[in-house]
């Protein structure tokens, strides 16, 4: 697999290498990252990193959101397990975010638009949004914009990992989406209540599915092949589009 970093928010999807591990395994992914080209991504804009295996064209892209702007590592490892025809698409977060998961309304309104930004020349073939802690959040406001703006290039599927459902004490209205939801938790996680985590579905008009792993937390690193078997099982589920 290759391992790009693309430009900042409002840029064209760049096929230029700027960082490649050098002696991986076949079928890895690679952890090694050059700093992005002058007139690329600067530290206070977002960035994605694109993990993809060179010698077969994808069929998916997954865009990932992580808990925080420190922790990409983790769908790197994913990648290493994913299918080759299934791309993925790392949002970098700006270096001036908090590193703590908690954003006021407006900030997290603001990346949300900054992130929306920069994935929506990327919906050119059949996605999904894979979101974690804050990371569900800002895939769920994402996703509700490429639906409302974009419709013809709208998610197969909203992954929302550790997370309560946006207003999940109150009324959340008509569903935004209409896309599968599918929430993936801990049994016994203290930053997301099983009842919260649920009432995703009333986000949604489409299907929904709750994953839910014994513990208190840490299941994407514990239970990572379980995680991408459920990525897999979901996407395959909607039909395998020929790749371009």
């Amino acid at each position: 697999m290759k391992a790009l970093r693309t430009g900042g928010a409002g840029r064209a999807p760049d096929p230029r290498v700027t960082g490649t591990a050098r002696g991986a395994a076949p079928g890895s992914a690679p952890h090694e990252h050059t700093r992005p080209p002058t007139g690329e991504a600067t530290p206070d804009e977002v960035s994605l990193i694109q993990i993809r295996q060179p010698a077969l064209p994808s069929s998916y892209r997954m865009i990932c959101f992580p808990s925080s702007r420190n922790s990409p590592l983790c769908y790197l490892a994913m990648a290493e397990l994913l299918l080759p025809t299934v791309e993925l698409l790392i949002v970098q977060y700006p270096s001036s975010m908090p590193a703590d998961e908690d954003l006021d309304p407006e900030a997290a309104a603001l990346l949300a638009d900054q992130v929306f930004e920069a994935v929506r020349g990327w919906a050119d073939r059949p996605f999904a949004l894979f979101g974690h802690r804050l990371g569900a959040e800002l895939a769920y406001s994402v996703g509700c914009r490429l639906e409302r703006e974009t419709y013809a290039h709208a998610p197969l599927t909203l992954f929302v990992s550790g997370r309560t459902a946006p207003g999940h004490r109150g009324s959340l209205g008509p569903p935004a989406l209409n896309c599968r939801v599918v929430a993936l938790t801990a049994h016994h996680d203290p930053r997301a209540a099983l009842a919260g985590v649920r009432a995703w579905r009333r986000c949604t008009s489409g299907r929904f599915d709750l994953e839910v792993f014994p513990g208190a937390q840490g299941y994407l690193k514990s239970h990572r092949r379980e995680v991408v078997n459920i990525v897999h099982d979901q996407l395959i589920s909607l039909g395998a589009p020929d790749p371009e």
